[in-house]
């Protein structure tokens, strides 16, 4: 028998190399990083860590490189808790790499990528995987006409097995590329960066969510977060619902901050929480996570306090049960 899984992301794994400076240098300058280390990133990958922290059965499904880098990223995964047996294994090309530098001074990240030729999953190798073990796939919003048919291949999935319960299926937008608006109108929950809804002129997440409600699939739960401004969710027909931003005392890292927004509403939407309880319990996660630095420290912060799970007292009077 399948291992019963929870989610499943689709998208990049890559290998960040992260040099910590006191402060961003300038041009043409000769500066001395504070400390320097290896990560593991990529959007589906970062979701798949604060899925398996918050306890979820996370799998993440993508292509790696057959590299000396591939056992670091293999480890990392099962060191939170990360199914990847059906990832896609290529040879002959080297893995993608992130080259981020991370500022004491303001906590920013910048990041300079690499992809010397790893190729994108493909719609065969996402037909492989048995399904039936998934009630939610999160897609990343990359390699837009394999996911356009993969989200095909979940549909159908869904109709076939209608005696069961259905797939639920959300998609992230995030880069700022016309090409990803052929994402908008597929999924059940649809994840709507800053950046893309400037691109698209939106100036707000209220206004955001309500205008691409109108292209989105029936029903769809939309849902745009807006950095220091909170976050907005909400579907055709029923009322916005908004969340405050939850900022640390200072910010120390905000690598990975997206990622955890997006990973903590899953993993409530997935329990059965309600929008307003969703959305704000991911402010709260995202918050905590650009207030230290990695994943390690994010994992004892949710070990220390009563942040990763909304199923306590005191985390359920503060994030309301209600809608």
């Amino acid at each position: 028998m399948s291992e019963q899984l929870d989610i499943l992301c689709v998208g990049l794994s890559c290998l960040d190399i992260i040099n910590e400076v006191s402060y961003y240098p300038e041009e043409d300058m000769d500066c001395r990083c504070v400390a320097q280390w290896w990560q593991r990133g990529g959007n589906a990958a970062n979701n798949c860590t604060v899925l398996g922290l918050l306890g979820a059965r996370p799998a993440y499904l993508g292509t790696i490189a057959d590299s000396h880098e591939k056992r670091f990223l293999l480890d990392d995964f099962a060191k939170y808790g990360v199914n990847t047996d059906h990832l896609v294994e290529v040879g002959g090309c080297s893995c993608p790499t992130s080259c981020v530098i991370l500022s004491q001074t303001t906590g920013s990240r910048t990041i300079i990528h690499a992809n010397a030729g790893l190729p994108e999953l493909s719609v065969d190798d996402f037909s492989k995987v048995d399904l039936t073990v998934f009630d939610w796939i999160h897609f990343e919003g990359r390699n837009v006409a394999n996911v356009v048919k993969m989200i095909e291949v979940v549909r159908k999935h869904n109709q076939k097995h209608q005696d069961s319960k259905s797939i639920t299926i959300s998609v992230e937008v995030e880069k700022a590329k016309a090409e990803l608006d052929a994402l908008i109108p597929l999924p059940d929950v649809l994840f709507v960066s800053k950046d893309y809804a400037k691109f698209k002129g939106f100036s707000n997440m209220a206004e955001t969510v309500e205008k691409i409600q109108t292209q989105a699939y029936p029903g769809c739960l939309v849902i745009c977060p807006w950095g220091e401004a909170g976050a907005s969710m909400g579907r055709e027909g029923s009322e916005l619902v908004k969340s405050p931003a939850f900022p640390p005392t200072k910010v120390v890292d905000t690598l990975g901050a997206g990622d955890t927004f997006n990973a903590a509403t899953i993993f409530a939407l997935s329990r059965g929480y309600s929008h307003s309880s969703s959305i704000t319990f991911a402010c709260r996660l995202a918050g905590a996570k650009v207030g230290v630095q990695g994943w390690e420290a994010f994992r004892q912060i949710l070990c220390d306090s009563n942040l990763g799970t909304p199923l306590t007292s005191s985390t359920s009077e503060l994030m309301g049960r209600g809608s």
